[in-house]
């Protein structure tokens, strides 16, 4: 019962940042750019919360994980679509984020390892660390701690290319994420088969709703099944087999 509710409550901080994407524009655009960088950091570390407890507790399973992608991707590209208010400079890694995706879906669809890599992780922070530095520039004036004379420095700067500055990190790590994910062009044979493993997972015959129900979070909930298969290749033919694994076959 203790690893159900964790489980829940690792989910439920990952669904925040999904439903934080809703709340972006309207506080942006009521309450400026501070209100926006700080609504941002309380969304981005549930993204460094859920992860830690899913770690400490066993509590990791390929919805979390699934789920957790999902969030982060929308709650990243809906920050850099309201900054293309701002500046043009952001279609920049919002065309990169879409690539990625492609890139992603596409290995899994070929059965390909789609775990993401370090540099994905790092890419991640540095949308966050953009999106929330570049908040708090447009509404510097209203950062009541810093000293008048920075603030009048930073405004008296050429804010078209202190943006562009802002934005190089995140560009160079958008090219190296990209890249890694790119690297498995340099071994894949399309015409070379994959097998994949054998699943040692029973699910029952579905007879009812509760049966279906059961099967469902047996797959997608259970953190033995992600821990052994996370990093499997065939991920896609591993889960077709779990969801063929009843007890009358």
């Amino acid at each position: 019962m203790k690893k159900v509710f964790i489980i829940l409550f690792v989910n439920i901080l990952t669904a925040i940042r999904v439903i934080g994407v809703f709340f972006l524009l309207p506080i942006y655009k009521n309450y400026g750019g501070i209100a926006a960088g700080m609504f941002s950091v309380a969304c981005y570390f549930t993204d460094f919360l859920d992860g830690i407890i899913a770690r400490k507790y066993h509590a990791s399973t390929f919805f979390g994980s699934f789920f957790d992608t999902i969030a982060d991707k929308l709650f990243s590209c809906a920050n850099l679509i309201l900054l293309l208010t701002i500046t043009k400079f952001a279609i920049i890694p919002i065309l990169f984020e879409l690539s990625i995706v492609t890139i992603q879906t596409i290995k899994y669809q070929n059965n390909i390892n789609v775990q993401s890599s370090k540099m994905g992780k790092i890419k991640t922070w540095a949308v966050s660390l953009t999106v929330i530095s570049l908040y708090l520039i447009t509404d510097i004036g209203n950062i009541s701690f810093l000293p008048d004379s920075f603030i009048n420095f930073i405004i008296n700067l050429n804010q078209v290319k202190l943006i562009g500055v802002m934005f190089i990190p995140l560009y160079v790590c958008e090219v190296l994420t990209l890249f890694s994910y790119l690297k498995f062009l340099g071994t894949y044979n399309p015409k070379e088969k994959v097998e994949a493993p054998k699943i040692d997972l029973e699910l029952k015959n579905t007879n009812n709703f509760k049966d279906i129900f059961d099967n469902f979070c047996t797959v997608w909930f259970n953190n033995e099944f992600f821990e052994k298969y996370k990093d499997s290749a065939c991920l896609k033919d591993i889960k077709r087999q779990a969801k063929l694994s009843r007890k009358d076959l």
